[in-house]
């Protein structure tokens, strides 16, 4: 071998060896950078999981005072989840419903509209929009959520839309849906206290005060009963001439809400009408 040729070979591998160490370094440096990058993601994935396990823990204490009518602690407990999770579709669904009853109807509804804009398809929080809107005033607006509720597979209480929408239907004036959708709510759950309650109301307006009077008894017998209800069957047992039965429905009704202003109307007399 000539010289040359010896020198030749000499500087292609003294460059080869150079390439394949910055080959190495550049390697090694985006080796590093996947790594930093794979870490803080899976960082960032670790703090928005324990975010929503705080949210869900604190929606849990409000939906608990939200049921037992403590709508202030129910608000600051919805609060504090939305500040860990703030697109937290449950907690804002429910901040709705507690606005509405704290009688915040307008924010009650803008909030179960931006719960349902992040989940459109939960039955739940469409029946919940729905139903504020009818208690609202606008039954006819209301009847679209029902509907889209109801289309939802796998809507675990279908019974419960049925009943709301029977009820809208009824604030609407439409007699006939109403009593179909409420029919239809009591097969699948007859233990349903809203399907009771629409079916003695349909039943009171037609003047059928005996079947006025079955269906307010279940209400009644339930925990959901409300002054309305006892007005209602009151009405009933004095229609129907039932000394006996209303003063015994007026013994209950004292006794479980004495404070009723329904009940002192009733007692002087200005709310015997039918």
């Amino acid at each position: 071998m000539s010289v040359r040729v010896a020198l030749l070979l000499r500087s292609c591998a003294s460059s080869l060896l150079v390439f394949g160490a910055l080959a190495g370094l550049l390697t090694g440096c985006a080796s590093t950078e996947h790594a930093s990058q794979t870490s803080s993601f899976a960082q960032d994935s670790d703090a928005q999981r324990r975010a929503g396990v705080r949210a869900d823990i604190r929606v849990e204490l409000a939906s608990n005072y939200y049921a037992d009518g403590r709508m202030d602690l129910a608000l600051a407990e919805i609060d504090r989840a939305l500040a860990a999770q703030p697109a937290h579709a449950e907690a804002l669904g429910l901040k709705g419903l507690v606005l509405m009853q704290m009688g915040d109807v307008k924010h009650g509804e803008q909030s179960l509209q931006q719960a349902v804009r992040l989940e459109p398809e939960n039955p739940r929080l469409l029946n919940n929009l729905g139903w504020l809107i009818c208690q609202s005033g606008d039954p006819q607006r209301a009847l679209p959520y029902f509907e889209r509720a109801l289309a939802q597979r796998g809507y675990a209480s279908p019974a419960t839309a049925l009943a709301n929408a029977g009820l809208c239907s009824f604030r609407a004036g439409d007699l006939r849906t109403a009593e179909a959708n409420l029919v239809r709510a009591q097969s699948l759950d007859p233990l349903l206290v809203t399907a009771q309650d629409g079916l003695a109301q349909l039943a009171y307006s037609r003047a059928d005060y005996i079947a006025a009077r079955h269906h307010v008894a279940r209400v009644l017998n339930s925990r959901d009963a409300r002054p309305e209800h006892f007005l209602m069957a009151v009405r009933v047992e004095r229609l129907l001439a039932d000394k006996a039965a209303e003063q015994s429905l007026l013994t209950q009704w004292r006794r479980r809400y004495p404070e009723s202003q329904q009940l002192q109307a009733y007692l002087r007399g200005e709310s015997d009408e039918h």
